[in-house]
């Protein structure tokens, strides 16, 4: 188990989450012991045996027992001693997970909405399944989207699924 000690006077406490920490999370998991204590003066040690007492705890970076800490139990003695505000910490991951966006909230929530609708003389024709496609290098050769409209009527009637595709969106 890992505990946050407070240098300056030896205060300890059980750090976050510390029964499933891993070596890949020690420094965030020092950084959650520096904001709960508003101190960067805090290290972590560990307690290999929940039955010991916190006496055996030990450094982790410098593998010394929490009693050869020149402040050890110090805070016990001190008339002034201020406690870490794990409250504090709660409420700051309480506040980043409310910034969050989910389908409950989406007041956050960035939506890209189209600009406008598209116009249907700018639309590629859409072409049936037996239409060749124009040769828009032809001299004579409709501008794109030009029937659109009518070829639309013309394969509603023929086909008993509406269609949907590239002829009702913009090329860019």
């Amino acid at each position: 188990m890992l505990f946050c000690v407070r240098l300056s006077d030896g205060y300890f406490f059980p750090a976050p989450k510390s029964q499933f920490a891993k070596r890949d999370d020690l420094k965030e998991t020092v950084d959650q012991c520096r904001y709960i204590c508003d101190d960067p003066g805090v290290d972590l040690y560990t307690l290999e045996d929940a039955s010991l007492e916190t006496e055996a705890m030990v450094a982790l970076e410098t593998r010394k027992l929490y009693t050869e800490l020149a402040t050890a139990f110090r805070y016990r003695d001190d008339a002034n001693f201020k406690a870490c505000s794990v409250k504090r910490y709660s409420r700051r991951v309480a506040e980043l997970r409310a910034r969050t966006v989910t389908p409950a909230n989406m007041a956050n929530a960035i939506i890209p909405l189209p600009t406008t609708k598209p116009d249907l003389g700018a639309v590629a024709e859409i072409l049936g399944p037996d239409a060749k496609a124009p040769d828009l290098g032809a001299p004579n050769a409709e501008a794109k989207g030009a029937a659109q409209h009518q070829s639309i009527e013309k394969l509603t009637e023929t086909r008993p699924v509406r269609v949907v595709g590239p002829a009702f969106f913009p090329e860019n």
